[in-house]
Formats: C-alpha cells, sequence, structure tokens
C-alpha cells in the first residue's frame, strides 16, 4: 500500500484496527499523520483562542474612545466618529501625496462660511453626508485638481477630507455644537454670527 497520500493515512489510521495497519505496513506513518494533524489543529484551535480574545479586547478599546474598525482592500485602518483616521497604515498615507505644497489645495478656512451656510439652509443641523453633498456643490467650482484627488488612506476625495479637518476647527472654535450626535454636525449661536459677519 505505498504512495498513499497523508489524507489517506490519516482517514485508515482513524477507521482501522491498529493490528490491520500494522499487518499493511503502514501503521507508524499512518500513526505520525494522524499525529501531526492533531498538533496542527491544536495550534490552530490556540491561535484562533487568542485572536478572539484580541479581538474582543480592540473592540472594548474602540468602544471606550468611540473609534471603528474598517478593514478595505487598501489596508486597516481606525476612523473616529467623523470617519476621520486616526491610526492606520503610515506609508499608504505618504504615497496619497496628501502633504502638498502650500497653495497646491483648497485652504481649510475656505471651507468655513460654506459649512455655517449649508447648516443655516438646513434649519441649523444636518446630517454628515448631507452637508458634505452641499458644501461639495457650493465649492466645487474653485477647488483645485488636488482638492479632487482621491485619498486611500480615507477612502474619499482631498476635499471631503479637509472639510472634516475644518468641522472638528470649528467645534473647538465654539463655531459647531460640541454636544452633537454622533454623525449629526451642528451651528451654534457663535456659528451664526460669524456667518453674518463673514458673509
Amino acid at each position: 500500500m505505498g504512495n498513499l497520500s497523508k489524507e489517506e493515512l490519516i482517514k485508515l489510521y482513524e477507521t482501522m484496527p491498529e493490528d490491520t495497519l500494522k499487518k499493511l505496513g503502514v501503521y507508524d506513518e499512518a500513526k505520525e499523520s494522524y499525529e501531526k494533524k492533531q498538533e496542527i489543529e491544536r495550534l490552530k484551535h490556540e491561535r484562533l483562542q487568542r485572536a478572539v480574545a484580541l479581538v474582543k479586547e480592540a473592540q472594548e478599546l474602540l468602544d471606550i474612545y468611540n473609534f471603528e474598525l474598517r478593514v478595505t482592500a487598501r489596508g486597516t485602518r481606525i476612523v473616529d466618529k467623523d470617519g476621520r483616521t486616526v491610526y492606520g497604515d503610515l506609508q499608504k498615507r505618504s504615497e496619497t501625496g496628501s502633504k502638498l505644497p502650500r497653495g497646491a489645495k483648497t485652504p481649510l478656512i475656505r471651507y468655513k462660511v460654506p459649512i455655517l451656510q449649508v447648516l443655516v439652509d438646513l434649519d441649523g443641523q444636518g446630517k454628515t453626508s448631507i452637508v458634505l453633498e452641499r458644501v461639495y456643490e457650493q465649492m466645487k467650482d474653485s477647488f483645485v485638481p488636488a482638492d479632487l484627488e482621491e485619498l486611500s488612506s480615507v477612502e474619499f476625495p482631498r476635499w471631503n477630507n479637509n472639510a472634516r479637518c475644518e468641522k472638528s476647527k470649528m467645534v473647538k472654535e465654539g463655531l459647531l455644537r460640541k454636544e452633537s450626535p454622533f454623525g449629526v454636525w451642528e451651528i451654534s449661536e457663535k456659528g451664526r454670527e460669524y456667518l453674518q459677519d463673514h458673509k
């Protein structure tokens, strides 16, 4: 019974008595193949257990910081509640060319008035996707090519990322409300005053 595959030897070991296997002259080989398979399965089980424990720990940390893990064909990254990458593949980030020379993209401050105006038009608040869609409509004619480049680190165009960055600054400046629900942008009284002064 020469030239048996490992799978065939394992099957024989699992189904036939030891005496029969010895008579066939394959007992030692079948036993070795079976034990190797068992060891591989044991290691696999241990690794899966460790992986599950790590995933649980990671999820607890993500929940604590209100972050989300995103796994795509472009890589793995952790994003905040506004979809901005807080941790990811740093090499991929640099490859996107996100660091541009001064003047090669629309300055962040140019997003401020359009964001405020959109929020006023939406009766003071709006979901991230709707606000960004309307900001794009207001600003698209002034965008330069660099603004429209896709950034693999955040999976949307540079202008979108920059609008989100400006939004975070506006929250710190008090122009947008800090206590807004997750995924909602909301103008503050200070933001309304700013808009009146800078229209």
